[in-house]
């Protein structure tokens, strides 16, 4: 672990008790993918966002928001500029769409597996840890098969997976590891996955559905 290379922003005090959360992936799902955005006036909601958190809030769901920043490592940007982006993105949401923390690693895709990068679960566990909250019962959204990956390593129960971002290139790998997940009688992952095209797919159902 390197911890210039991992950061951590809570937005929430520890829950009294545990709860389910809903974890989401940042650019490509939160935010439209720009290839490493460092500049706050490009962050731009992607459809269905700021609805989707407003749902969460009022079942009493917090967000948290886990994302891989290779630019840190490769140069491109510094943490500054990252969370000058997370700033925008705040802002954009609003009051009644409020976001419980925001977990980020700067590695580079040679990070060891133990790293926050994903796939490792390492960003939700401790998430769980630094807020109380009940991964048996929560919920990920992303674009991408890494995305997926931590958050079955993390024992999440309910995996979704948007077109947004690279979703569109990366589903049919998804759908591939899924199955093979399903065949499987060694990794002992057992997850649902449910497929949609963009967050105004997502239905608010499935947030209570793991109470």
């Amino acid at each position: 672990m390197n911890p210039q290379l991992e950061r951590r922003r809570l937005l929430s005090d520890p829950y009294p008790s545990p709860r389910p959360a809903l974890f989401l992936d940042r650019d490509g799902v939160l935010i439209q993918d720009k290839h490493h955005l460092c500049d706050p006036e490009n962050v731009e909601l992607c459809p269905g966002a700021q609805l989707l958190l407003e749902q969460a809030h009022q079942q009493g769901w917090p967000v948290v928001v886990i994302t891989n920043q290779s630019g840190i490592a490769r140069g491109y940007f510094d943490w500054d500029a990252y969370e000058r982006v997370n700033d925008r993105l705040l802002e954009l949401l609003g009051s009644a769409a409020p976001v419980a923390a925001i977990y980020a690693n700067g590695h580079g895709p040679e990070a060891q597996p133990i790293s926050w990068r994903k796939p490792s679960p390492a960003m939700l566990l401790a998430a769980a840890e630094d807020l109380n909250l009940n991964l048996r019962q929560s919920l990920l959204i992303g674009d991408r098969l890494s995305d997926l990956e931590a958050g079955a390593r993390a024992n999440l129960p309910l995996l979704a997976h948007v077109l947004s971002g690279h979703g569109q290139r990366e589903r049919p790998a998804v759908e591939q590891w899924a199955g093979e997940c399903a065949h499987s009688t060694s990794d002992n992952l057992d997850f649902e996955l449910v497929l949609l095209e963009s967050l105004l797919n997502f239905q608010p159902n499935l947030l209570g559905m793991q109470a």
